[in-house]
This record gives C-alpha cells, sequence and structure tokens, in this order.
C-alpha cells in the first residue's frame, strides 16, 4: 500500500512541476490549446488531492518503513544488532517473510520521501517528532513499549539530520554496489530522490565542505562506469552538478565571512600550493569523472588514442542524441569547477578544463544542412563563456596565469575556423566568445588580434549567405565592445569590407531571402557602428550608408513588379531611412542637395509608401469585424 500511495504521490508532483515548467514558457496557449492545459492541470491537482490531506501521516509511516528497510539490510554479521521484538510493520518471526516487500518497495518509498522533505524545505518539524525516532507511528510492535525504552528527545535540527543520514545511507549503500540484476527503475528512483534531496540549501549545507560529497562522487562515477544506460548516466551528473552547487555555495560562505573579519585566507581547494589531493578534492573526483563521460563518447579526446589510424583520418564522428546530452551535461558542470578552487587551486584545473570544452567543441562542430547548432556546440560555448567569465581570471594571484593558459587557448582554436568539414560559424563564435568574455589583455595581443581578424575577413567572403549573416552578427557584437583596445582593430580592418559589400549590392538586388538577410544584418552593423562612432568619423558613415539605403528603394511603378525579397529590402530601407535622416539632419540635407537623383528617388518611395498606408487604412475601414479579430489575436500572442 505504501508503494502504491509513494507512486501516485510521486508522480503527482512530477506532473505539476512540468506543469509549472510548461506555464513559464507556454503563455500563449489558446483556444483547444487553452483547454488542454487546463486537463493537465486538474488532473495534476486532482492526484495530489488523493495524498495530500493524509501526508502527515504518510511520511511518517515513509521514513518508518525506510528505517526497517536499513535494518534488514544490514549484513549478517550484524545481526545481533537488530531490534529484537521487530521493526515498525513486522515482528521477529515475520522478518524472513517481510523482506521480499520491503525490497519490492523502498525505491519509491524512498523517492516519496525526499520529494517530500523537499517540499517542506527540511524546516516543517511536526510537534511530536522530538520525542521519537524519525517520527515512528504507533503499531502493534510499539504498543508495548515501556516509556523507558523510548528515545529520547531530539531537536528539530538532529530530527532532520536522522532523516537526511537516512536517506542518504540507504542511496549510497545500494548505488555502492548495485547488483546485476537491480532494476534501472530502482537506480533512477535513488538518483532522482538525491536529487531531490540537493534542492534545498539545508542538506546541501550538510554535504558542501565535508568529505561526504567526495565519497558520494565516487560511488556514482562508479555507478556510470558500470551501468551503460543514458539515463542513469543522465540522472548521475544531474546530482554531480547539485554537489558541485552545494560546494560553491559552502566556499562562497566562507569568503563572506572571512570578508566580514577582514581576514583574507584562501578559502577553495587547492589554497595556496594549488595541489588537489585525489581521494580527498572533489574538484579532482570531478573531473574524473567527467572525462569519464566525455572520452567514452568521444575517444579521440583521449590524448593516449590520437595516434590510432582511425583518429588520425581526421574524421568526426556524429553523435548520438542521449550521447549529446550527456556530453552537455558534463562541460555544464565543468564550467563551473574554478568556482569551487582557490586562485592556484583553479590555475591548475584550468589546462584540462580547456582542453576539453574546445576539445569537445572541435570534434562536434561539423556542418549541418540545417544550420542548426548541434546540442554540444552550444554546451562548448556556453560552457566557455562561463569559464571566460570566472572571477578567477581576474583575481590578482591567478590573472597572470589565466591569461596565458587564455591566449594558449585560443592560439590553438584559430587554425581550425577553415578546417574542411568544420563549421566555421561554431567556432568564430568561440572566438567571438573570447574576444567578449575575457579581459582585453587576451585577445589584443598584436599577433593574436590580426589572426583572428584575419579569420573573420576570409569569412566576410563566404558565397554560403548563411554563414556570411552569421559573420556580420558576430562582427556587430564585437564593434560594440566598450573597450576600444579591442573594438578598434575590427572596425577598421573590417568595417570597409562590409560597407563594400552593401555598395556592390546596388547592382545585384537579393534573389531570395537568404540573401535578403544577409544584406539586412549588414545595413543593422553599419547602423550600429555609425551610432557608435567618434564625431569626426560620423559623417562620413552616414555619407557611406545613405546612398546605399537610397539604391534599394523602388518607385511605385517597379514595386507593383518587384519580387517579395525587393519589396522587403525597399520597406527595411525605407524604415531605416526614416530613423537615420532626422537623426543626422545635416549630412542627410547635404547629400540630398548634392544629388538631385537620389532626393528624387527617395521622394518617390516615400510618396509610394505614403499611397499604400492610405489603400490598406481604406480596406480596414470596409471590414472593421475582421480587422478587430485579428488584432485581438496579435495583441494576445
Amino acid at each position: 500500500f505504501e508503494k502504491l500511495v509513494a507512486n501516485v504521490y510521486i508522480v503527482a508532483v512530477e506532473k505539476q512541476k512540468n506543469q509549472s515548467d510548461t506555464q513559464n514558457h507556454c503563455l500563449k496557449i489558446v483556444n483547444s490549446a487553452e483547454e488542454t492545459y487546463r486537463d493537465v492541470t486538474s488532473s495534476a491537482s486532482g492526484l495530489l488531492d488523493l495524498v495530500q490531506t493524509d501526508l502527515g501521516t504518510l511520511n511518517k509511516l515513509w521514513l518508518a518503513a525506510l528505517q526497517d528497510f536499513a535494518l534488514l539490510t544490514l549484513p549478517s554479521e550484524y545481526a545481533l544488532q537488530l531490534p529484537a521484538e521487530g521493526g515498525t510493520f513486522y515482528t521477529a518471526e515475520t522478518i524472513e517473510n517481510a523482506r521480499p516487500h520491503y525490497y519490492n518497495s523502498w525505491a519509491l518509498i524512498l523517492y516519496a520521501t525526499a520529494l517530500w522533505l523537499t517540499s517542506t524545505g527540511f524546516i516543517v518539524v511536526d510537534p511530536d517528532e522530538g520525542v521519537t525516532n524519525l517520527s515512528r507511528p504507533v503499531t502493534p510492535t510499539t504498543m508495548c513499549q515501556d516509556s523507558s525504552t523510548r528515545p529520547l528527545v531530539k531537536s528539530p535540527e538532529d530530527v532532520n539530520t536522522d532523516r537526511f543520514h537516512l536517506i542518504l545511507g540507504i542511496s549510497v549503500e545500494f548505488l555502492c554496489s548495485p547488483r546485476s540484476d537491480a532494476a534501472m527503475e530502482n537506480i533512477i528512483a535513488c538518483l532522482h530522490a538525491l536529487q531531490a534531496l540537493f534542492d534545498v540549501p539545508w542538506p546541501r549545507s550538510k554535504i558542501g565542505g565535508d568529505q561526504l560529497g567526495v565519497e558520494l562522487l565516487n560511488v556514482l562515477h562508479r555507478l556510470i562506469l558500470t551501468r551503460e544506460s543514458p539515463d542513469i548516466q543522465l540522472a548521475a551528473l544531474e546530482v554531480v552538478r547539485l554537489i558541485l552547487f552545494a560546494a560553491q555555495e559552502h566556499v562562497k560562505e566562507k569568503r563572506r565571512s572571512a570578508e566580514e573579519k577582514e581576514t583574507l585566507p584562501e578559502y577553495g581547494e587547492g589554497k595556496d600550493t594549488g595541489g588537489l589531493v585525489p581521494g580527498k578534492s572533489l574538484v579532482f573526483a570531478t573531473l574524473e569523472l567527467c572525462v569519464c563521460i566525455l572520452v567514452r563518447q568521444l575517444p579521440q579526446l583521449n590524448p593516449k588514442l590520437t595516434c590510432s589510424p582511425v583518429f588520425q583520418s581526421g574524421k568526426h564522428l556524429l553523435l548520438s542524441e542521449d550521447g549529446s546530452r550527456l556530453v552537455a551535461a558534463a562541460l555544464v558542470i565543468l564550467s563551473d569547477v574554478p568556482a569551487i578552487c582557490s586562485p592556484e587551486g583553479s590555475v591548475s584545473v584550468l589546462p584540462t578544463i580547456l582542453y576539453l570544452i574546445i576539445g569537445v567543441l572541435k570534434e562536434t562542430a561539423v556542418k549541418v544542412q540545417d544550420g542548426q547548432l548541434p546540442l554540444t556546440v552550444a554546451a562548448s560555448l556556453q560552457a566557455l563563456k562561463g569559464l571566460l567569465s570566472s572571477p578567477m581570471a581576474r583575481a590578482e594571484k591567478s590573472r597572470t596565469a589565466w591569461t596565458d593558459l587564455l591566449r594558449s587557448a585560443l592560439c590553438d582554436l584559430i587554425p581550425t575556423v577553415h578546417m574542411r568539414k568544420l563549421d566555421e560559424v561554431s567556432l568564430l563564435t568561440a572566438i567571438t566568445v573570447f574576444v567578449m568574455s575575457t579581459s582585453p589583455e587576451v585577445t589584443t595581443l598584436e599577433c593574436l588580434q590580426k589572426r583572428c581578424i584575419e579569420k573573420f575577413k576570409v569569412t566576410l567572403d563566404s558565397k554560403d549567405p548563411l554563414v556570411q549573416r552569421k559573420c556580420y552578427q558576430l562582427l556587430h557584437s564585437i564593434f560594440q565592445h566598450p573597450n576600444k583596445t579591442v573594438s578598434y582593430p575590427y572596425i577598421h580592418s573590417l568595417a570597409p569590407s562590409i560597407v563594400g559589400k552593401l555598395q556592390e549590392t546596388e547592382k545585384a538586388k537579393p534573389e531570395n531571402a537568404a540573401e535578403l538577410k544577409v544584406i539586412q544584418e549588414g545595413i543593422k552593423v553599419v547602423t550600429a557602428l555609425t551610432a557608435t562612432a567618434e564625431e569626426e568619423h560620423r559623417a562620413h558613415l552616414v555619407a557611406c550608408l545613405l546612398p546605399i539605403l537610397i539604391s534599394f528603394l523602388l518607385d511605385e511603378n517597379a514595386l507593383v513588379s518587384a519580387t517579395n525579397s525587393a519589396k522587403n529590402l525597399h520597406e527595411f530601407a525605407l524604415q531605416n531611412l526614416m530613423q537615420i535622416g532626422p537623426q543626422y539632419s545635416s549630412v542627410f540635407k547635404k547629400l540630398m542637395a548634392s544629388s538631385p537623383t537620389m532626393k528624387a528617388r527617395l521622394e518617390s518611395a516615400v510618396k509610394g509608401n505614403q499611397e499604400s498606408i492610405k489603400v490598406k487604412t481604406a480596406k480596414h475601414a470596409k471590414n472593421p469585424g475582421k480587422s478587430s479579430s485579428i488584432q485581438l489575436k496579435t495583441n494576445f500572442l
């Protein structure tokens, strides 16, 4: 019965959580979809209502059942330690008959208990629990106990500590050596219980600065080595992420306390020497586990295998969907490792982390037809950005070493940009992440900066519209960099090329949507550059941009027979002219006065646009009902 109720509670809580996530991302649901959403909501609420009123009693029964199970799983040499009178739900005479029932039910009960404790945040304690051990309910085996045999009064902290160690102890004991016939559902339920346990601050505070975290990581590492199931490995990686987060909270609190006391000891692993002790280091255990995941999915990351003929051929292996998810999860964890290190410790682990993140990027950034970014590439870029933004990159004791190592990593990345079969956009994005996320001294080294600029210059000449458009977008970001020593060399070297390409489109108009988007991105780059340029250069840029925009305009007659791409470009150019004209009126008037042809073209386009607006207004006036309906939908979405 307890297993059935536990399962109902688990399903109800998971549905409610999924429903909450869906609600956050799907606020634009209408009509039948809205009814479906309400059905899901009521279904989750209905399930939870089945058990909600009895949760106070149920959690006591679940905790008691878990304590029974913990006792029954003790090795035979500890048999004498079992209570002579039996447990909560069995007697000494029925112990053997009871074992199968416990083995069949414990995993779901464990998960349900962890979910319930998470929902209370480990802060709700029954007033009667202080005088009982884990809140055991009155049962036939406990009714006749003498008051002298009852446990001593416990504080709420002690009660919660007992609960924490009960759930953690059962989980670790099972995960340490799950039998080969252990059901996958039990392993996953156990890992989900740990996820729920570490989802609230109080339990995390118990492992954040404790050797217990290292031991748990070693258990999870062994589990990943022995179980090939992607679901099990992904669940284990989520527990690893939460353990690392707990350690981050612990280190952050220690540093905050030190600042208040005006003492500055080096908190974090590595301390003053940067040394990490295997078996005692949380950082070392985390790296071991992540390397295990990455090398199993991408063996070519192992330096010992790079001499193999398979990997010398330069072939890039495509990962499965599950493999990609595992690699992405490991990269998220890796980027957070320096946060629990001292400055010296972060220097020790940085080369390994950079090698793995950039290695995954180089091995999986293959060209795909639809232009979509593979999950592993997106995760690599996100991890790289998180790593490069680390405070350790700017800390006084580690800044110099980080700068040298980051330069080295960038140096290794640059030659891969235009390698055959690799996606230059992904690799250029990685270079942009370096430029935008590191301190200027990393990327403004002249030889490095010139090589980066050269890669962008080559990519601007690509015949692929998608590649060219992405290149414009990346340069748009770099041109906006607040530090002039970073942005100006790129602007001086590449802005003339962009303007020149836009001028070339005066003769060859876009033939499709892809080419149109390239021109639009180019205009956006030059427009943004005009806004941020110094006063003495701004007039020149405006004088270059205005003729380009006017060349895209169509007169009233040409507009009727123009292609969709030409019409869209006309409208885009006209909108930009309406914004730029008033902003830079003196340059605008001077240009119009010097070129009657451009002035006539602009006036004709404005007149045609006004006529088009009048026609649309007239149509709307004839069909107010239809217009009102469309407007309502647009506003709702």
